[in-house]
């Protein structure tokens, strides 16, 4: 297998463990802040546990712009589970589909980077596609609620990606903080954290397979891809997620959901396949 072949394997394997999400949230019955205290504890074992068998240069260094991904990185955590307990894992999947057309008008609207007209409007579309979401959820309260908070979570998802690109320190520190950060505001916003034997190692299981090794196989395929194809592997996410939970719990996805899906999968599609294709063109 060539080395290219094997980064698009591990990308696409960080994708199968990422979306494992809304199936481990449904088989916890804990409450949203005790499973966000108990998830980010495990993480930040395991993550500890890499650095110590990775070791590197940078990890003790810390920078503004790691200490802002790694808060943005948390506040996306807190708006994440609580997502996947009010509105439906499709739901959420997809709105955090739109992450990289949303981290491009970022980056326009705060480092000031080029953003072409045709992004621009495709922008717009993912726009309308997350809008049919959300009227497919008018009709509940907390379903959209749940939408709002998927949609914060992409839009804090898209400002540590910017913070992340602009920093010098090593991405498991940052991680690590960010669990840590995490943590300390499930504690803090939990009624209780008391979660039966059986749960808490569920909730072990969620933080290795879904966040450690997530991350894991993310950062050793993103070493061997460029950054359009690795974002465009891991859209597999999308599908995958509303999967999981179909067959696991018969969670079927609402028709407003699969319109949207379909928009915005469109527009961020669109949107990668046009780097990797004049990068392809170069390379022949």
């Amino acid at each position: 297998m060539s080395a290219e072949r094997r980064a698009q394997f591990h990308a696409l394997l960080s994708a199968v463990f990422f979306s494992t999400a809304g199936l481990f949230m449904g088989l916890i019955e804990a409450g949203v802040w005790a499973v966000v205290f108990w998830r980010s504890l495990f993480a930040l074992v395991f993550t500890c546990a890499l650095m110590l068998v990775m070791p590197n240069r940078g990890v003790t260094e810390l920078d503004r712009a790691g200490l802002a991904a790694a808060m943005l990185s948390a506040a996306a955590m807190l708006a994440f589970i609580p997502a996947l307990r009010l509105t439906s894992v499709a739901n959420v999947a997809v709105i955090h589909g739109s992450l990289p057309l949303l981290t491009t008008l970022f980056a326009r609207l705060t480092i000031k980077e080029p953003i072409s007209l045709s992004t621009a409007g495709l922008c717009a579309m993912a726009g309308i596609g997350t809008a049919v979401i959300f009227s497919g959820s008018a009709s509940s309260g907390v379903r959209i609620e749940g939408d709002g908070l998927a949609l914060l979570m992409t839009t804090f998802m898209a400002l540590m990606t910017i913070a992340f690109g602009r920093s010098q320190s090593s991405s498991l520190l940052l991680v690590a903080l960010s669990n840590g950060f995490a943590g300390i505001a499930g504690a803090m916003l939990a009624p209780s954290l008391e979660v039966s034997a059986g749960q808490g190692a569920v909730l072990a299981c969620f933080a290795l397979v879904q966040m450690t090794l997530g991350l894991l196989f993310f950062a050793i395929g993103s070493r061997g891809l460029q950054p359009a194809e690795i974002a465009l592997i891991s859209l597999s996410e999308v599908p995958l997620s509303a999967l999981w939970v179909w067959l696991a719990f018969s969670e079927v996805p609402a028709t407003e959901t699969i319109a949207g899906a379909g928009i915005i999968l469109t527009a961020v599609l669109v949107h990668l396949a046009a780097p990797l294709k004049r990068s392809r063109n170069l390379e022949d």
